[in-house]
Formats: C-alpha cells, sequence, structure tokens
C-alpha cells in the first residue's frame, strides 16, 4: 500500500495514511539502531545524493541532500494519492552535530543548500508547495539523532496550508499592505515580545503563540518563500538561528522542537506581494489534551510577554558567550 490522502468526513481534515514510514531507522530512545546511515562512510546506506556541499569529491562532504528512503509521500495509494517529493537534508557528518554549536557558516551553507533543492524541485516539478522543516528530539518527531532536515514537495496544498495563504491573500486585498509587514510594525511598536532586532531580522514570540516559547525570525527580505531568499536574507538567519536555539535550550532544558520554514505557494507568481517567507520554532513543552482535541481550540499555558523576555535575555547571553567547546572528531 503506498501513501494516500483520507479526508476526515466530520471536520473535512486531510490525513495521510504512509505505511512506509513505519520501517524508518530509530537511534532515538532505545531504537539501538547500531549503524547511523548518515554517518561518514555510510553514504552506501542512503538514496544516491541529489547534492552534495561541496560539490566535488575531492574532500568530505559537509551538506548532503538525498531522496528520503521512507517517504510520506510516494503517489503509490489509491486516489487521492498522496504524491510530491520527500528529501532528507543531511546537515553535517558529526553524528553528534547540534544546531546551537554549528558556526554561522555552516548553517548558511546548509540553508543555502535547502534554497538551492527549493529552486531546482520548483523548477523541475512545479508543486502547488515546498515545505522545509526541521525535528529535533523524539517528541518533535524525530527518529535519528544525526542532525537533518527535510524538504517536501506538495503536489496539492492541504486545507491547512491554503487557508494560511488565504488569510494573508486577502489581507493583502483588504489593505494593501502584506500581513507579516503589519505583524512586524506591530512587534516593534509593542516591543515587549521582541527577542532581537537587529542586522535584518527580527526575532519575536507572536502574541497568539500556540505553544510556550513559540519564535518566528522574520527577515527583512521580499521573497515568499525560500527558493527566493535573498544571500543577504540567508547570511542573517544563519547568525541568529544558533543563538536562538541556544536560548531556547538554556530556558526549557533542551526541549524537543520543530522549525518549519513557512513559504508562499511555491509557484506563485504574484506571492511576494502578499506573504513573507519566515521561520517558525514550536518547542515540545506541552501535549493536547481533551479540549484541544475536541475544539482545535489551542491552550498555551505560559504568556508571551513573559516568556520573551526571559527568552531574549538568554539570546543575549548566547551571543555574548558563544560555545568554546571543541567538538569531537566526527565518528
Amino acid at each position: 500500500m503506498g501513501a494516500e490522502y483520507r479526508i476526515d468526513p466530520e471536520t473535512g481534515e486531510w490525513r495521510i495514511v504512509a505505511p512506509e514510514r513505519a520501517g524508518r531507522p530509530s537511534d532515538i530512545a532505545g531504537g539501538g539502531e547500531a549503524q547511523c546511515p548518515f554517518d561518514p562512510g555510510h553514504e552506501h546506506m542512503t538514496m544516491p545524493e541529489v547534492l552534495r556541499v561541496p560539490a566535488g569529491r575531492s574532500e568530505p562532504w559537509r551538506v548532503r541532500v538525498v531522496p528520503n528512503r521512507y517517504p510520506i509521500l510516494d503517489g503509490g495509494g489509491e486516489w487521492p494519492a498522496a504524491t510530491g517529493l520527500h528529501e532528507v537534508v543531511i546537515e553535517s557528518p558529526r553524528h553528534d552535530g547540534d544546531l546551537r554549536s554549528a558556526t554561522p557558516g555552516a548553517v548558511l551553507e546548509v540553508l543555502t543548500a535547502m534554497r538551492d533543492r527549493c529552486r531546482t524541485i520548483r523548477r523541475e516539478r512545479r508543486p502547488a508547495a515546498i515545505v522545509v522543516f526541521r525535528n529535533h528530539g523524539a517528541a518533535a518527531g524525530t527518529s535519528l539523532r544525526h542532525p537533518h532536515s527535510q524538504i517536501i514537495a506538495l503536489d496539492q496544498a492541504p486545507p491547512g496550508l491554503a487557508g494560511r495563504w488565504e488569510r494573508a491573500r486577502e489581507f493583502h486585498e483588504r489593505t494593501g499592505r502584506r500581513l507579516h509587514d503589519d505583524e512586524a510594525a506591530r512587534e516593534r511598536s509593542d516591543q515587549v515580545r521582541v527577542v532581537h532586532d537587529a542586522g535584518g531580522i527580527l526575532v519575536y514570540q507572536p502574541r497568539a503563540a500556540a505553544v510556550s516559547h513559540e519564535t518566528v525570525l522574520l527577515p527583512d527580505d521580499e521573497a515568499a518563500g525560500l527558493a527566493d531568499a535573498s544571500d543577504e536574507a540567508l547570511k542573517t538567519m544563519a547568525g541568529s538561528l544558533p543563538a536562538v536555539a541556544s536560548a531556547l535550550a538554556a530556558v526549557r532544558d533542551d526541549p524537543a522542537y520543530n522549525l518549519v520554514v513557512h513559504a508562499g505557494p511555491a509557484t506563485g507568481p504574484d506571492a511576494a506581494r502578499w506573504y513573507r517567507w519566515h521561520i517558525g520554532l514550536y518547542p515540545r513543552v506541552s501535549r493536547r489534551a481533551g479540549l484541544e482535541i475536541a475544539t482545535g481550540l489551542g491552550v498555551n499555558p505560559t504568556v508571551p510577554e513573559k516568556t520573551a523576555p526571559i527568552l531574549r535575555a538568554a539570546f543575549r547571553s548566547a551571543v555574548r558567550e558563544p560555545s568554546s567547546s571543541a567538538p569531537p572528531a566526527p565518528r
């Protein structure tokens, strides 16, 4: 059985049934995976790479992108088949690599590789949406400790994503402004939820945060998606992400989290008029309970006006005192 969409008749929500995912290797929570397929020397354990940094084979790789051997989307199921593309971005040859201690240069290489793949996928496949995300920790859904992100190209945009776009598009039609521009202006005016605002990037905790310490990184960029992000925006993002991850680890004891690159339609010709790409960081520090399941209503037990100053102080400490410990050599 291949992956297929199934629609809940009561709510209209889309689900993907992807039985191939059950076979994923794991070294998390006692999974006991003896050999990590992402480690150097184990390249034969992955699908053939579609991108490598550096491109030649005269020196060891620093970033690899490979098709996911256990894709969420494969198009082999019954109609409506869940079709698209699923790739893995292996962020480092180091099995114990960590975003918190990564250099801005290393993060920039990862972001640039993601942008390159988004551009290629958009050109070759013309999907409805390209979703880039990173899962950190078992509670966030990761199955291998080795640092990696994922890229999923969806041939159909599910209602939740399409609804996010529609709200931004309607806001622009009504006001002539971009929703994210107004959000940035409000956060800068209020100040209380701002974590960092300098060097071409605004980091803040949204007023209607879904979870405790939900954090947004919004670069000063005109692009709607990662595929069109400027070099300067990627550089700015690369300089901020490790400090935000370090700050979050400091205030919440290294929680599991999901990092999501929010983007407009992959092939929307005018999407940049009404959408701005940004990154959302969602710590997994609470669980959905009965009310959330029954109503879809999120409950945040903390107040962003109180958590943002805590993260702001930790962010400043992380910037002042970058990790000085030398990481062990790759295994």
